[in-house]
């Protein structure tokens, strides 16, 4: 899913590990489609190198929806594959 969103929060990047020993800089962005009042509101992964995003900003953002099972229960992943901020700070 590629759109047009604005940004409602970002939280701080934490290091995590990554399945082959690796780390990696982790932050989750709740994001709000461009769609009047009550666009829906999405909260993504944004994984690897972090830009710092500010509430009420606009980005254009490439979200990826992923389902896994896990011990019978399904869990839904948003990651974020690309974004741009479209301001200039």
């Amino acid at each position: 899913m590629q759109n047009l969103f604005r940004v409602v929060s970002q939280s701080e990047p934490v290091s995590i590990t990554t399945q082959n020993g690796g780390t990696l800089q982790k932050s989750t962005v709740v994001l709000q489609e461009v769609n009047g009042k009550y666009g829906d509101c999405y909260m993504a992964s944004l994984l690897g190198n972090q830009i710092t995003l500010f509430p009420n900003e606009y980005v254009w953002a490439a979200l990826r929806f992923s389902v896994k099972e896990y011990n019978g229960a399904n869990y839904q992943d948003i990651t974020i594959q690309d974004i741009t901020s479209l301001s200039s700070h």
